[in-house]
Formats: C-alpha cells, sequence, structure tokens
C-alpha cells in the first residue's frame, strides 16, 4: 500500500512539473518572433535591419534605402519582402533594402550620427509609423524622398507603386547630390 502512495506522488509530482512547462513554453512561443533572424515556418527571413538608413548610406555607391517597417507574422509583411524587396539590391544600383521591426528595440549596430534614433521602434516612432506594412525611401540624414507605401492592397498595383517610389528616390538623391 505504501509503494502505491510513493507511486502515486511521484505521478502527481511529474505531472505538475510537465504542465508547469508546458504553460511556459506557451507564455514564451509568441516571443520567439523577437528572435533576431528567426523565421517562422513558409517565412522568408527577415532583411537585414541592423543598420540605421544613413549608416547603410556610407556603403558604395548607395542612394536610397528602401525600408520595410513591418511587424512578427505580419502576412502582408512576408509578401512584400518576399515579392517585392528581396531582390532589389541585386537588381539596382544605389539601393540598400533594410526591414525594421515597428516594435523592435534592439539597438541599432551603427546609426550614423548622434541624433539619429537608436533602434527601430525609435525610428519608426520618429517617422509616425504605426501600419505594416509600411516601406519608406529614405536618402541622406534619414529624410524620405518619396511618397510612402502604406498597407498593402493590390498584388495587381503594388510592384508599379514600389516602382515609382524608387525611381522618384532615386532622381531626387541625385539632385541632392549634385546641390
Amino acid at each position: 500500500m505504501q509503494s502505491s502512495r510513493n507511486g502515486s506522488r511521484m505521478l502527481s509530482s511529474s505531472s505538475r512539473r510537465l504542465a508547469a512547462s508546458a504553460c511556459a513554453l506557451a507564455l514564451l512561443a509568441p516571443f520567439a518572433a523577437f528572435v533576431p533572424g528567426a523565421a517562422r515556418a513558409g517565412e522568408t527571413p527577415a532583411l537585414d535591419g541592423t543598420r540605421a538608413p544613413q549608416a547603410l548610406l556610407t556603403h558604395d555607391d548607395a542612394r536610397v534605402v528602401v525600408a520595410l517597417f513591418s511587424l512578427p507574422g505580419c502576412p502582408y509583411c512576408e509578401v512584400v519582402r518576399r515579392n517585392y524587396l528581396r531582390h532589389l539590391e541585386a537588381t539596382l544600383p544605389g539601393v540598400r533594402v533594410a526591414e525594421y521591426g515597428i516594435g523592435d528595440e534592439r539597438p541599432f549596430e551603427c546609426r550614423g550620427n548622434d541624433a539619429a534614433p537608436k533602434n527601430p521602434a525609435a525610428l519608426a516612432k520618429s517617422l509616425g509609423i504605426r501600419v505594416a506594412p509600411t516601406v519608406a525611401f529614405f536618402g541622406n540624414d534619414n529624410r524620405e524622398l518619396a511618397e510612402r507605401l502604406v498597407g498593402y492592397n493590390s498584388p495587381d498595383f503594388y510592384g508599379a507603386y514600389l516602382d515609382a517610389g524608387i525611381a522618384s528616390a532615386l532622381t531626387r538623391a541625385g539632385e541632392k547630390k549634385s546641390e
């Protein structure tokens, strides 16, 4: 009789530990999306967002930063990232691409200057960006060079809007360099 009581106590203790572990995992799972470089199954890995836009413009022939402001798990952000932005740096000279999490408070590796926002969340807040996806086109000093693309509502026209924004930004960046 004594051994069956000890066995049920051990089982009860093991069950409690297992339940506590399951609860802990359930509570922590939503935060997995904030792990740098983490992508959910079927998602394209996030674009680099470790450097501020101004810092990206110090490289080579960079004149414009196309920045995606996103949220973890946002299906529209995934479409924009995968279908429209992933290939841009390889196909458009003078363009750099970055992705900034609207709620990401990890500090930038390189900000460009002391007055620049310290992290992606501060950058988004300073620009009034609260909707994901938002694509912004930056030139020198974090100045926007073209109209933002806010949201994703039409796969038929999004590519054309993006191309027009990039062309406008490159033109304005060229004007600024010649001044």
